[in-house]
């Protein structure tokens, strides 16, 4: 694996849409990819959590999670939540959960249930579609059926893209400037869920985001 090649085309992206790059950063270091059980453990467990965020009850969740066999995949963070309930979950806590949109777009991509990772398009109106829907009592089977996980070289040249993104869009905020190709929001979730599948040893709670 190349990974002075994988820099410069990165870089021609970032810079194709009109952001700064900065050549001395170097590449993230070389890891162990999870299994593909695992990633689609984390993908369901997400997709249920996300439904708190939208004031599902949380016992209800809480139960999905069990009756799927979940229940040793959750965060330190999840588990504190699921024994709450939406009169006592904390406004911030629902916040954090809807950004699990944004990683767990980037889970599906590397499940290879779509093509197209651009670090400047929101999440498609149809993402509803790619995933088990709850209140419709769906189980885990759009996620663990007919999946292809994506080689390691490919989920690492993306993570590699969304941590150059970052620093660009690290530097504009501390500069000032604005370029909306480059949400920091955005690319800092997708990017936590492509370094979490990328390295099995990493705590969802605790993903680095350094640049």
């Amino acid at each position: 694996m190349d990974l002075n090649k994988i820099k410069t085309e990165n870089e021609k992206i970032i810079l194709s849409l009109n952001g700064e790059v900065c050549d001395w950063l170097p590449s993230c270091e070389l890891t162990t990819m999870r299994s593909p059980q695992e990633i689609i453990d984390r993908a369901l467990i997400m997709n249920a959590m996300i439904n708190i965020a939208f004031n599902a009850p949380i016992e209800d969740i809480k139960k999905y999670i069990n009756n799927n066999n979940l229940t040793s995949s959750l965060s330190d963070a999840e588990i504190a939540i699921l024994v709450l309930s939406q009169d006592t979950i904390e406004e911030q806590d629902k916040v954090n959960l809807h950004w699990y949109l944004e990683s767990l777009w980037s889970l599906i991509w590397v499940m290879s249930k779509f093509d197209e990772l651009s670090i400047n398009k929101p999440i498609p109106d149809d993402m509803i579609d790619y995933c088990p829907n709850l209140q419709n009592e769906e189980g885990p089977e759009k996620f663990n059926q007919n999946i292809q996980l994506r080689p390691f070289e490919e989920v690492y040249s993306m993570r590699d893209l969304y941590y150059r993104a970052m620093w660009c869009a690290r530097h504009f905020n501390l500069n000032a400037k604005s370029n909306d190709n480059f949400n920091m929001s955005l690319i800092m979730e997708r990017r936590r869920g492509l370094t979490w599948c990328l390295d099995n040893d990493s705590d969802w709670d605790n993903i680095a985001q350094n640049t």
